[in-house]
């Protein structure tokens, strides 16, 4: 079968390939091609980038080809197939309720369905008597669903443009993501005497001043700085997770100005406690 014939109007030489044996063939030759687009950028770069962002033609049919990639993926990849083997979707899911603005996250975002179903997400915010689901839903706004991670779970953060914990310092801001606190803003431990977690994280960083792929990811779901102002008129910055005690912590943070309008990763000292840093948290919704 022949495919990719250019207009009549065309004049230069034809370099795509026309010929093969289906359509099926044809999606997944594409679909390897991105593939290798997207790892190539990553060695170069060292940025993870869904490989269907690579695909810009006209005639392509962007559901199959995601539909193309995700099984090509499962293929060269068996180490995440038990997530990436429910991308198929029955005709009707019936969605719970309280999962509504998930699934408006989901629905919107092709990088997310490329990378797992919704059916695996809704089992997983609804496991253990809806764990997951109770963290998400404490999150600021109700939280939102913004990406996948390395290894299929589903990512989840505070929502809206501005930090939570605006004014602590590095230390007393990652205590209180990580570990449970009492109305006394004391720390809760066990009976060992060691902290209790809150299940959530600080986002991480990459390399030295590099955003990690959870950053950009979020990033890419918002179109908009991994952390701002409402306006974006005011300074605003995010630890991030730096280890215990840093000597120079990283944070993210957004510079006020038209010609800049976006967010770096840069360092403080630890003792940074200033009004307009806070965080911005992490769930990542892993399989019971």
């Amino acid at each position: 079968m022949e495919f990719n014939q250019p207009p009549d109007s065309f004049e230069g030489e034809q370099k795509r390939q026309t010929e093969f044996e289906s359509g099926d063939a044809k999606l997944a030759f594409d679909a390897k091609n991105l593939i290798g687009i997207a790892r190539a950028q990553f060695e170069k770069t060292g940025v993870k980038m869904n490989p269907i962002a690579f695909a810009h033609r006209a005639d392509d049919d962007m559901e199959a080809l995601m539909a193309a990639i995700a099984k090509e993926q499962n293929a060269v990849n068996p180490a995440v197939e038990a997530t990436r083997t429910q991308t198929a979707e029955p005709e009707a899911v019936e969605v719970d309720p309280r999962l509504a603005t998930f699934k408006t996250d989901f629905d919107k975002d092709h990088a997310i369905q490329a990378k797992c179903s919704w059916t695996e997400i809704q089992s997983r915010l609804l496991a253990r008597d809806g764990h997951y689901l109770a963290l998400a839903q404490a999150m600021e706004q109700g939280g939102e669903l913004f990406g996948v991670d390395a290894e299929g779970n589903p990512l989840i953060s505070d929502r809206g443009d501005e930090p939570i914990m605006k004014g602590m310092n590095y230390k007393d801001t990652r205590d209180r993501v990580l570990y449970k606190h009492g109305a006394d803003n004391k720390m809760i431990t066990d009976k060992d005497g060691q902290p209790i977690s809150t299940g959530y994280e600080m986002f991480p960083y990459s390399g030295d001043y590099e955003k990690s792929p959870e950053i950009l990811q979020y990033e890419a779901h918002t179109g908009k700085p991994f952390i701002k102002s409402t306006y974006g008129q005011e300074w605003r910055s995010s630890w991030v997770e730096s280890g215990e005690n840093p000597p120079w912590p990283r944070d993210v943070y957004f510079i006020p100005s038209a010609a800049v309008g976006y967010a770096y990763v840069g360092n403080v000292p630890p003792l940074g406690e200033f009004r307009y840093r806070g965080v911005r948290r992490l769930l990542r919704v892993k399989k019971a």
